[in-house]
């Protein structure tokens, strides 16, 4: 049986075929946290505009009955902050069962995602940008989704823990914002 971490590892490379991708390590804390956890950065590409950032570690953390969730992360260009951003929503998810985040859970990450940025937040949600076929997929008797985390700001986490991620999701796409600015404005 292949491990959680091959398995993904072959649907990135498939579905990402033709961009340069790097094993990064996450910052020493998330690793005390998620032992084995890692990311994988995938360079702008012909199948996909902007870099992309995957955890691998998670599902093995704390999948039950051989289902769990990786996260990714989406960004105009490659940037090393984005493995801490990342990392950041594996430690909550791994950390306690409580903690386990899904579509509409938000994670603070208490600083800027990038610098002047308002998105001090990740909105966990499907992943959009990547297609449907993106979300899940099954390796022997094993099931990995993937979730997008997409930044926001504090006043737009407030709006979804009232209204909801949908009513959000479709507030962003009515506006023709882009999901991937830093500096966008608030949708809210």
């Amino acid at each position: 049986m292949k491990s959680a971490a091959e398995a993904l590892g072959r649907h990135l490379s498939a579905w990402f075929a033709g961009h340069p991708m790097y094993s990064m390590t996450p910052p020493a804390d998330a690793l005390d946290r998620v032992p084995g956890l890692e990311v994988v950065e995938i360079a702008p590409g012909p199948q996909f505009g902007m870099a992309s950032y995957v955890t691998l570690g998670c599902w093995q953390a704390v999948q039950r009955g051989g289902a769990g969730t990786e996260f990714v992360l989406t960004a105009r260009e490659p940037d090393p902050v984005h493995v801490e951003t990342i990392a950041a929503a594996a430690v909550v998810h791994c950390g306690t069962p409580a903690g386990r985040l899904d579509r509409g859970s938000v994670v603070s990450l208490g600083r800027p995602w990038l610098p002047g940025s308002d998105c001090d937040r990740l909105l966990v949600t499907l992943p959009y940008p990547y297609g449907p076929r993106f979300e899940f997929f099954r390796w022997g008797r094993n099931t990995t989704r993937l979730l997008w985390l997409l930044p926001i700001t504090g006043a737009e986490a407030a709006f979804v823990s009232v209204e909801g991620a949908e009513a959000f999701e479709a507030r962003l796409e009515a506006m023709g914002l882009s999901f991937a600015d830093p500096v966008r404005p608030s949708v809210v």
